[in-house]
């Protein structure tokens, strides 16, 4: 038997999930289409704040009070935060994970401080241990290449199917202190002026078995290579030449590319993402929508 697929797709909060359609496949895959073309290059705290849902930033204001690093190392820093009060009894906190994506590049900037504002503003990746990012927003971040956890290919379906948002309450409150709380850039310029003391070791190290050349080994060797420069700039012209030629001929022969009917291809991508999720082939989804369309 076709085990059922539903979603909440166009639904109103609190209603029962319905049956999917072809259609829904179609805007499941705009979705997912639309939402990679928003960010190329990471996502930094400010966006990540820009693009959560108005929802998640009343909750975080108004139930999340604290969000501390409990753990630092090289950039990855594991925060702290208050659990929410329709937590589960047993559970009073909640653990954000962050990569500070920037954080070798601004090692060799500035002063310490100046290092941990800018990477702290700077490219992350994300993740929260809460149900609400598992199975609402880490599929988004995986999307987005803006995952700091398991990485997520489960379509949200019912919880999420227009992909709206990207953080929960708890990652929310962790993008407010890295981009506004002294106190957070103060710790993380501690452990890169930890990291700077480490590889600045590492250099003396590395300077004291250092092998020299002797004058008469950098004279030959400077020979060689000047030798080398003169040969080399004909061999490239005529490389270039060649490639040039070859790649117009192909050009010209190349046959016409093959159209593909775009709403067909949707379909089928959207059905391959399904199939997966719940152990199907293709071709089993697609039959379950027949009478649907």
């Amino acid at each position: 038997m076709t085990k059922a697929l539903k979603t909440t797709l166009g639904l109103e909060s609190g209603e029962a999930a319905r049956p999917i359609t072809k259609q829904d496949l179609l805007v499941f895959n705009r979705n997912i289409q639309a939402l990679q073309g928003k960010v190329e290059k990471g996502v930094t705290a400010v966006e990540v704040i820009s693009m959560s849902t108005e929802a998640d930033k009343k909750r975080c204001k108004e139930q999340i009070h604290m969000a501390v690093p409990g753990f630092m190392k090289a950039g990855d820093v594991h925060f702290i935060t208050n659990a929410g009060p329709k937590s589960k009894a047993d559970r009073k906190r909640h653990n954000v994970h962050i990569i500070l994506s920037d954080y070798e590049k601004g090692l060799a900037k500035g002063t310490p401080l100046q290092a941990a504002k800018e990477i702290a503003r700077g490219n992350i990746k994300l993740d929260c241990d809460c149900e609400h990012h598992t199975f609402t927003f880490r599929y988004i971040a995986t999307l987005m290449g803006a995952n700091a956890g398991r990485a997520e290919t489960g379509f949200p379906k019912q919880r999420n199917p227009s992909l709206e948002g990207i953080a929960c309450k708890h990652v929310l409150r962790v993008m407010i202190e890295l981009s506004t709380s002294i106190f957070i850039w103060k710790k993380i310029a501690a452990m890169i002026e930890a990291d700077r003391q480490k590889n600045a070791s590492k250099a003396t190290r590395s300077r004291q078995k250092s092998v020299q050349l002797t004058p008469s080994e950098v004279t030959e060797l400077a020979g060689k290579q000047d030798k080398n420069r003169r040969a080399i700039k004909p061999i490239e012209d005529r490389a270039a030449a060649k490639a040039r030629a070859e790649m117009t001929e192909k050009i010209k022969n190349a046959p016409p590319p093959k159209k593909i009917k775009p709403a067909s291809k949707s379909i089928e991508k959207a059905a391959q993402l399904l199939a997966r999720e719940f152990n199907m082939t293709p071709e089993q989804v697609l039959a379950g929508l027949k009478d649907r369309q």
